[in-house]
């Protein structure tokens, strides 16, 4: 499951009236990563396709063939450290980890979720740590070609044109981001970062990046 396909789903499955509100009430900052997690994770046990979701996922290395996926002793995780090349661990404690991971017949996406307001994607320190986060998932994903990691941001506000302007490293020629944008319907709805809406009322917007 792709970034778009990912934004597709959530369009079709979630009313977004209720995490508008949530979003909107600074207070409530350092509950909202948590909060969105779980108002995604409750979206997909709640579908009609068949999903099987896990919460505090850790990374899998690459696997031996003749290491049976329920044999936990053998089983090995990456584990990220910033500025170094991910290393393979034994110990979970010391592995990496995702949000959520969702399981089809097709295969295992794993999903990071970040949470902010305007803030955070107008302050170029803000927009350095985001793009910190794409280059982690990258790395990841060349240590284990095998993974389908998803970072979504999930931010609450409007943008002029200039703001939106900065969005460039997040999606350019070499990174495709896809965002939700909750105040617009059908497949408009759904664009290119660096295509989104300029201005309007502040709103829920979802942008997904993946390996």
């Amino acid at each position: 499951m792709n970034a778009y396909n990912f934004l597709s789903f959530v369009q079709n499955e979630y009313d977004f009236a209720r995490a508008n509100g949530i979003l909107s009430e600074i207070n409530l900052k350092n509950c909202w990563k948590h909060w969105m997690t779980a108002e995604l994770v409750h979206v997909f046990n709640q579908a009609d396709a068949l999903f099987e979701l896990q919460t505090d996922v850790y990374y899998p290395a690459i696997k031996s063939p003749a290491i049976k996926p329920n044999d936990q002793e053998s089983a090995e995780f990456l584990r990220y450290q910033s500025g170094k090349v991910p290393e393979t661990v034994k110990e979970k404690r010391l592995a990496s980890r995702c949000d959520f991971s969702v399981k089809t017949p097709d295969g295992e996406s794993y999903f990071e979720i970040r949470c902010g307001n305007k803030s955070v994607f107008s302050k170029s320190k803000d927009l350095l740590k985001v793009e910190s986060d794409m280059e982690r998932i990258e790395a990841m994903k060349k240590a284990n070609p095998g993974l389908n990691i998803t970072v979504v941001f999930a931010f609450f506000g409007a943008f002029e044109s200039k703001e939106i302007e900065a969005f460039k490293a997040l999606d350019n020629s070499s990174r495709c981001s896809y965002l939700l944008d909750s105040a617009l319907t059908g497949s408009s709805s759904i664009s290119r970062l660096c295509q989104m809406q300029r201005a309007g009322k502040p709103r829920l917007c979802l942008a997904a990046y993946s390996v």
